[in-house]
């Protein structure tokens, strides 16, 4: 009998801050230290037009202004602007007995540390780590910015942006993640209707947009990845062919259906006295003429030559453009055959690292333009 006397007295608070928040009181100013140090005592389901206290504020709801030095509280909603040295946090779902406006925050908020909606917000948020619970239409500055459900806008966060629901936004940070990117709304943010990730490493579920950053991860890509490594399920391939250069060439390719990202590594045992090593990196845009392995690519590719030896030369660095077709001739019995042509420039810096090839169009002291092909299957 005596731990349900306890439980009653404990949780009497709980339903009497129920019943005060549909019985708010408006108050144009409140002033003070900190509420509930001054005659704020009730401050829980006051309505205030000005909050201001030196130290923390704490309100019912705001529709104005929301200042102090140290915190800021508004257990329902914020129409305005919350303002501290330290934290803003507006609305509190686990109390809320029914949702009173559309959206919880409505304005700005902005603390050094944390700003947080427990809710639906609107505006924008200013901190080092800011957090909507729910959906959010419009700006995230931060270190560390999420949005719990769909997202409308732009997340600017030095080190994470996080959105993992459906959403339609800008992502500019180290490390950007988003679920189902440009599928939440029909009109974008200021006009952009599909998906922006920019940072060091980009990750979604579907993209609809641009993934540019170092690393781009999705699960399926019909947008426009731009990166050193895209991955992703859908679209991916890879060439074993050799060239006028390398007789074993290797490019691992990536990205979205019409636009790849190349990898590519080459090794010559035997066709250049001069070149036994190739790296690069290179786009490919490609169409398909049906949905099994028949294609035409146009690529450009950036590749660097070394030369046999102890000693590299001082740099070969060379411009491959490439027209390739792709055709399944021999069906279930072999891989897709793949030939191309290719005009290339190489840019040398001395006489000695000259390539021997045939197919010389002209050559310079330390300027190369030459013929090139390629033969081989596609993986």
């Amino acid at each position: 009998m005596g731990y349900r006397l306890l439980l009653c007295i404990l949780l009497l608070p709980l339903f009497n801050l129920h019943a005060q928040v549909n019985k708010l009181v408006r108050h144009k100013v409140q002033l003070g230290i900190s509420s509930g140090a001054d005659n704020s005592q009730h401050s829980h389901y006051i309505l205030s037009n000005l909050s201001l206290h030196l130290l923390s504020g704490y309100t019912g709801a705001i529709q104005g202004f929301q200042i102090s030095g140290i915190s800021n509280r508004s257990f329902l909603y914020t129409n305005g602007m919350q303002l501290s040295a330290f934290s803003n946090v507006t609305g509190n779902l686990a109390f809320r007995s029914k949702k009173q406006v559309d959206f919880e925050f409505r304005g700005a908020q902005i603390g050094t540390l944390i700003n947080k909606v427990e809710g639906d917000g609107k505006g924008i948020q200013m901190g080092a780590f800011n957090r909507v619970s729910k959906t959010f239409e419009g700006v995230q500055l931060g270190m560390f910015n999420a949005i719990q459900r769909g997202a409308l806008g732009l997340q600017i966060g030095g080190i994470l942006n996080y959105a993992p629901k459906r959403n339609s936004m800008a992502q500019i940070g180290l490390f950007n993640y988003s679920f189902d990117a440009g599928l939440m709304y029909e009109k974008g943010f200021f006009f952009m209707r599909d998906h922006f990730q920019l940072g060091l490493m980009n990750i979604t579920n579907d993209n609809h947009g641009w993934q540019i950053g170092l690393i781009n991860l999705s699960k399926d890509n019909k947008g426009i990845p731009v990166g050193l490594i895209n991955t992703n399920t859908s679209h991916g391939e890879g060439n074993l062919a050799a060239n006028e250069i390398m007789n074993t060439y290797l490019t691992i390719s990536n990205g979205s259906k019409y636009l790849l990202n190349r990898l590519i590594v080459g090794y010559n045992y035997s066709w250049n006295k001069n070149i036994n090593w190739t790296t690069g990196y290179g786009l490919e845009l490609k169409y398909y003429k049906n949905k099994n392995y028949n294609s035409v690519s146009l690529s450009h590719d950036l590749l660097y030559l070394m030369q046999r030896g102890e000693k590299w030369t001082q740099g070969l660095p060379s411009s491959r453009i490439s027209l390739n077709f792709s055709y399944d001739l021999f069906k279930k019995y072999a891989p897709p055959l793949l030939v191309g042509v290719s005009y290339n420039i190489g840019y040398f810096s001395n006489e000695e690292a000259q390539l021997d090839l045939p197919l010389i169009m002209k050559a310079t002291e330390n300027r190369t333009h030459w013929i090139g092909f390629d033969f081989g299957f596609k993986l």
